[in-house]
């Protein structure tokens, strides 16, 4: 493996460290990984753009491969036989680890977003629904969702959930649920907030991160929870974004101190202390070759963070 120094800059444009923290950097394949799902920090499961499956089972240290004939946009193994995943707009599952995937029969339009509890019991985004399988996908109920289309999940308990969501008339983008996903409240509405993803390092904080819409220009920014999800509030927002905007899409906490949310370019953000302070990270000399920078980049893992991108690139933060 190969150690990359990340140069880590704060939001009013101050160089803190050239040195703060050390990302291992490792090849793996010629192509470039778009989906990717780890059940643990040693076992995970990557998806390339021509189709190969890549497994490992000691933390990335060696890789088999497999050729699945999909290209997979988004993948969420429950355990080392069964998953779930998304293709353009047909869903399909595994019980073998990956090797045979078979279609589901969803009653409706899906979207890009899917996240299952367990084997059994998990959701999939269609456009102003969720389908909510809990038999496997064998069967779906559909949940209306007033006209706003769901973009991710975290589930804290079986029934404690939160979901981002785009809803571009009332900025209703982040939703809560107590019953398992059957009814959703929103909880957070206001005005040109945006956000894409969320992740909670407890029961009782959590984060939500996209754009801030100031006069058409996005500015990365994260909201967080001490209460369930129940409120939000501001806890970051770069307001020296440059004229061409940039969004947040991903964000993971690795502990309950260290996180670290993903842009599409040169936006990404880490924290080290819970998320009172978030920093820019940027390596000039390695914009070419980590997936840390560029369009095609995923954020997996546990204690160990995974940034998986283009070129079979991936970085890990342990």
């Amino acid at each position: 493996m190969k150690a990359i120094a990340l140069c880590f800059i704060c939001s009013s444009m101050t160089i803190l460290s050239c040195t703060a923290q050390i990302f291992e950097n490792t090849v793996v394949t010629n192509s470039t990984f778009i989906a990717s799902s780890f059940i643990t920090d040693n076992e995970g499961w990557l998806i390339d753009n021509n189709g190969k499956l890549w497994h490992t089972n000691n933390g990335s240290l060696a890789w088999d491969s497999s050729v699945t004939e999909h290209h997979f946009l988004k993948m969420d193994f429950t355990d080392g036989l069964h998953a779930f995943a998304l293709e353009a707009d047909i869903a399909y599952k595994t019980s073998d680890g990956g090797y045979t995937w078979s279609p589901l029969v969803v009653p409706g339009i899906i979207g890009k977003s899917l996240f299952f509890l367990d084997s059994q019991t998990g959701f999939i985004s269609g456009r102003n629904t969720i389908f909510r399988t809990t038999d496997g996908g064998e069967n779906w109920s559909t949940i209306e969702t007033d006209d706003v289309s769901f973009l991710d999940y975290y589930f804290i308990s079986p029934l404690l959930g939160i979901a981002s969501a785009y809803d571009e008339e009332s900025n209703r983008s982040l939703w809560r649920t107590t019953d398992g996903g059957l009814t959703w409240m929103n909880v957070f509405n206001e005005r040109n907030f945006y956000m894409n993803s969320v992740w909670f390092t407890n029961e009782t904080t959590g984060w939500a991160a996209g754009y801030y819409d100031r006069f058409g220009i996005k500015e990365p920014a994260i909201l967080r929870t001490t209460d369930g999800g129940q409120t939000w509030k501001s806890a970051y927002r770069n307001v020296y974004v440059d004229s061409r905007g940039e969004s947040l899409y991903d964000i993971r906490f690795r502990n309950e101190m260290e996180g670290y949310a993903i842009s599409r370019y040169a936006y990404d953000v880490y924290t080290t202390d819970g998320g009172t302070n978030w920093y820019l990270a940027h390596a000039a000399d390695t914009l070419g070759l980590s997936p840390q920078y560029g369009i095609y980049k995923v954020l997996d893992g546990y204690s160990d963070m995974y940034l998986i991108g283009r070129r079979g690139n991936i970085a890990i933060w342990k």
